[in-house]
């Protein structure tokens, strides 16, 4: 067993870091403060093939492993991470679309995906399905070469600004009715975007709610293999790029507070001499070295596309409680001035903050981590 990062990672590696450092950082608070998309940044990290890491060669895409992808988004999360968000929305969502979709689909949607000119999103929370995603009422009702949609999402991630939508949907109006995915493009009639909602963070990211009313898609636009139980599966490919961007923000934050330390001085002593903060250091570097060997575990085991969902919501769950923590140790180290606005700790907090919720919430994670134990139990 080796923990060594290859050759060939850690360059992947150094290639991301040095971007998120010399292009990503710099603009990042500008794209908070003003809730902009930052299409500079997306455009340069699809010129650089980040887009399609994990897509298949045939389809545009540099066909590389949901390892490498952890450590390009943990990288450039560190600098900013609402314009690694759409990173990770090209990957995951395609990478949805390599595992579930059809031939014609991925010959359709995913060159354009590797390549940037479409930002895909998945549509699943609805005003009454959240966490519990069992109770989706948005319909899809065959007639005749399409199918009829009707129904509400709300806060889907990227909603304004995307042009492929994976609507998690039933497939009749009836109570047993099968539930899966329909791929519906941006511009269909009988389809809209909601209002944009006002978010604490990654508000780079815009998070919108969707109407369809009597929508209209081609039948041909169902994804086949997309059933209930394998959308959920694919989830634990997003759980862990969702894991690396939070301990990408958290090294940040870590990094800050230890050069912070260096330099500052209080009672005729720097910071870092202090006992009290050097502990406070060490147990902030224990917590991003175990959140980062479980995001690791996980997606180095990955086969097929697809992470062990056990391994995934391990990962998931530490990784988004100890991006928080060390965040706000941070954010302590610093003083008033970390509560400063002047200073990246108080956005990193704020866009670490919805990792927790995002992909489903630590809560769940626990759910699914029991039921990996003792087995599925009704209450």
């Amino acid at each position: 067993m080796d923990f060594n990062l290859s050759q060939e990672q850690q360059l992947i590696q150094s290639e991301a870091r040095r971007i998120s450092r010399e292009v990503l950082r710099d603009k990042a608070a500008r794209w908070d403060l003003n809730a902009e998309v930052p299409w500079e940044n997306i455009e340069l990290l699809a010129k650089m093939g980040y887009m399609g890491t994990v897509i298949d060669e045939e389809y545009g895409g540099v066909g590389s492993n949901l390892m490498n992808l952890v450590l390009i988004l943990e990288e450039l999360a560190w600098g900013c991470v609402s314009s690694t968000l759409y990173v990770f929305a090209n990957n995951a969502h395609g990478n949805r679309i390599q595992q579930l979709g059809t031939p014609d689909q991925k010959r359709k949607y995913l060159p354009a995906i590797a390549n940037g000119s479409i930002i895909p999103c998945h549509a699943m929370s609805e005003p009454g399905a959240g966490s519990d995603a069992t109770r989706i009422r948005s319909t899809a009702v065959l007639d005749g070469d399409h199918y009829v949609v009707n129904g509400t999402k709300c806060w889907i991630s990227r909603g304004s600004v995307s042009k492929l939508f994976l609507v998690n949907v039933r497939f009749g109006t009836d109570k047993g009715a099968d539930k899966g995915l329909l791929l519906i493009e941006s511009g269909t009639q009988g389809f809209e975007i909601g209002k944009v909602e006002r978010l604490m963070g990654q508000r780079g990211s815009p998070s919108t709610e969707l109407i369809f009313n009597d929508c209209r898609v081609p039948v041909e636009n169902r994804m086949l293999e997309g059933d209930f139980s394998s959308s959920i599966m694919s989830m634990s490919f997003s759980r862990c790029c969702n894991a690396a961007m939070g301990i990408g923000a958290a090294q940040r934050a870590f990094d800050e507070a230890t050069a912070y330390m260096l330099q500052r001085e209080a009672f005729g002593k720097h910071l870092s001499d202090f006992q009290g903060l050097r502990w406070m250091l060490a147990d902030m570097k224990v917590k991003l070295d175990a959140a980062r060997l479980l995001i690791y575990r996980a997606a180095s085991n990955a086969t097929g596309g697809m992470p062990s969902d056990g391994e995934a919501a391990i990962a998931k769950t530490f990784a988004n409680e100890a991006s928080l923590q060390v965040i706000s140790d941070a954010m302590q180290i610093f003083g008033a001035n970390g509560y400063s606005c002047e200073y990246p700790l108080e956005r990193l907090y704020r866009d670490a903050r919805a990792f927790a919720i995002a992909g489903g919430t630590t809560q769940i994670q626990r759910n699914l981590i029991a039921r990996k134990i003792l087995g599925r139990r009704t209450y």
